[in-house]
């Protein structure tokens, strides 16, 4: 076994994950290892030396000389190298370390020479990570910062989207965004743009919701209006013009910072080319399967960001469709719905089973559940029909159910099986490259689910411990007896995904990476737009800083209208009493603004 089979295995152990983007990632040309005077290996890139050709240990010790660990804080380096500055860090302190590093290349070729084992279990490493979920993730204000200076030379435009990321975020932390969250009418993404305000609401930020939905009934009707094609789609259009005007009127009297669409959202290209009049950022989150909602060719150009919960292939057609700003935001909880319950007796007669499943009947899993009438199985959801096989083990009478009593379900089973929707598979979807809500809101519940396998699923929970995915219908039968007989396990499983959702997966955490992403190359923008509605006192208050004598000072005169210098001075002569270093400063500015007058 080579050093790097003996570090990948070792990491394996502290970041699964991590260790399989390292396996699966070539070594790069740019790339090589030399000897510097002393034999120690030093990474050379693009004719760039990371540490010293001499002596790169003691190089570090010099880099690291004039930093001081703030035990209150986290110590965070920018750069990796070969880690010669990480290990000096880590004898001089004893909490953990978290290293940047834009470049998993290089991060390959640091397995391929240096021993891990020193790093672990102390050093977390984040290789090639968005700026933004780095910055969402990982509360920046407490970071104690290292900048390894030749790294941030050769990876100067990540290093920077970093330190404009840190700017923006403290800004976001003090400042109240008014952000206009455009809901669709109907369907799946519906609860999740309420989530999506709700969230931002949490975040500090004002949001205002265009509630579509409750134009549903009229848009069902006028589907049923006529069999005249062409005078349903006229009736169609009309519909859509009368929405955006509804979207464009909230709008004008909203003036928000920023334009959030979900997936179904009644926006044409007309209207989201009229909301860009408004000179803010229109933003669309397609939380759905791209091959299952097919209309989004029809605006991905439109849009000044896109989001969605799918990548790869997903991502070479948006560039096809000319799409701006294509980013990879997953799926997510609400903490505060979607939470351990204790429920009552009657209520657990109810949703109580070994087997639970809510969602629509997808071709897949109609074709999958006969498979496991012989558990304790129940079926909750619209659409299914009472008079098929499966009828006996549908609840509800085959009801819509809420939010809240999908909640419920979730808390009383003690399998919640998530089976991903597909209109073509027999069972698992083989290639299944998006991750479904479900997934995150049951683990959120601390319950215990059984779900297909997915490409992205390894992303974000460690599987077999925070979360148990099944391969194929022999395998979930198999995975449902085990379980069942062993609730321990179930617990504890259940536990740790509960653990890493509500660290990672809160819908606070994505709006506040969509925030980040958004603002971070309008920075500029964002500050004048805000700056320019707030009162000039508080301005002037947050330049002063509030904690100090002229804050507080100033801080008297926030109720004061059409606040001016001279306000504040004509306060002063008002007054009475030995005048105040500040009101002196004060009155001396006055007379020098007058004088250059």
């Amino acid at each position: 076994m080579n050093l790097f089979e003996k570090n990948i295995k070792l990491l394996r152990g502290h970041d699964p994950e991590l260790a399989r983007r390292a396996s699966e990632t070539c070594s790069s040309a740019d790339i090589v290892a030399v000897a510097a005077k002393n034999g120690m290996p030093v990474p050379q890139v693009r004719s760039i030396l990371l540490h010293s050709s001499y002596d790169p240990g003691r190089e570090a010790q010099k880099t690291v000389s004039g930093f001081v660990p703030d035990n209150g804080r986290r110590t965070v380096v920018f750069g990796l190298g070969f880690g010669y500055h990480v290990l000096e860090l880590l004898k001089m302190q004893s909490g953990g370390i978290c290293v940047i590093e834009p470049s998993l290349s290089l991060f390959r070729a640091f397995l391929e020479h240096v021993d891990l084992k020193p790093f672990i279990p102390e050093t977390r490493f984040l290789i090639g990570e968005p700026v933004p979920k780095i910055l969402a993730r990982n509360r920046p204000s407490d970071w104690s910062l290292l900048v390894h200076k030749p790294s941030a030379q050769i990876s100067d435009g990540y290093f920077r989207q970093l330190e404009r990321g840190l700017e923006l975020t403290r800004y976001l932390e003090s400042q109240r965004l008014r952000i206009l969250v455009v809901n669709p009418i109907y369907g799946g993404s519906l609860p999740t743009a309420r989530f999506c305000a709700k969230a931002l609401e949490n975040l500090g930020h004002e949001a205002e919701s265009v509630e579509c939905e409750k134009y549903s009934d009229s848009f069902f009707a006028i589907k049923d209006a006529t069999p005249n094609k062409q005078n349903s789609e006229t009736l169609y259009n009309s519909f859509m013009l009368m929405m955006g005007n509804v979207i464009l009127a909230k709008a004008a009297d909203f003036k928000p910072d920023l334009v959030l669409a979900l997936a179904q959202a009644p926006l044409t290209r007309e209207t989201i080319a009229r909301l860009k009049t408004l000179n803010v950022p229109v933003a669309f989150w397609f939380v759905e399967d791209f091959r299952t909602l097919t209309y989004w060719p029809e605006v991905a150009g439109d849009y000044d960001y896109f989001f969605t919960i799918q990548k790869g292939e997903f991502f070479d057609k948006l560039a096809r469709q000319k799409a701006k700003n294509v980013y990879y935001l997953p799926q997510a909880c609400s903490s505060a719905v979607h939470r351990p319950l204790d429920l009552d007796g009657e209520e657990m007669r109810n949703y109580r089973a070994d087997l639970s499943f809510m969602g629509a009947p997808y071709y897949n899993r109609i074709q999958t559940f006969p498979r496991l009438m012989d558990f304790d199985f129940k079926i909750w959801g619209e659409g299914w029909g009472p008079n098929s096989p499966l009828g006996k083990h549908l609840q509800n009478t085959g009801r819509r159910v809420s939010t809240e009593e999908c909640v419920k379900i979730y808390n009383a089973a003690r399998i919640n099986l998530n089976l991903h929707s597909s209109t073509c598979h027999e069972g698992v979807n083989p290639v299944g490259d998006f991750v479904n809500p479900r997934t995150f809101e049951i683990a959120a519940c601390s319950a215990f689910q059984l779900v297909d396998e997915r490409r992205e699923l390894g992303d974000l929970f460690r599987v077999g411990e925070e979360i148990v995915a099944f391969k194929d219908v022999e395998d979930l039968r198999e995975k449902i007896r085990y379980y069942l007989e062993h609730e321990e396990e179930r617990t504890a499983i259940s536990a740790r995904g509960r653990e890493r959702v509500l660290r990672e997966h809160t819908m606070e955490r994505r709006m506040s990476e969509a925030l980040i992403h958004i603002f971070s190359d309008r920075f500029a923008e964002l500050k004048a737009r805000v700056d320019g509605r707030r009162k000039p006192v508080d301005l002037h208050i947050e330049q002063a800083g509030a904690d100090t004598e002229l804050g507080r000072y100033l801080g008297r005169f926030k109720d004061v209208k059409n606040f001016s210098l001279k306000t504040v001075v004509d306060g002063i002569q008002e007054g009475e009493g030995v005048l105040s270093k500040n009101e002196l400063l004060l009155l001396m500015l006055d007379q020098v603004v007058k004088e250059g007058a």
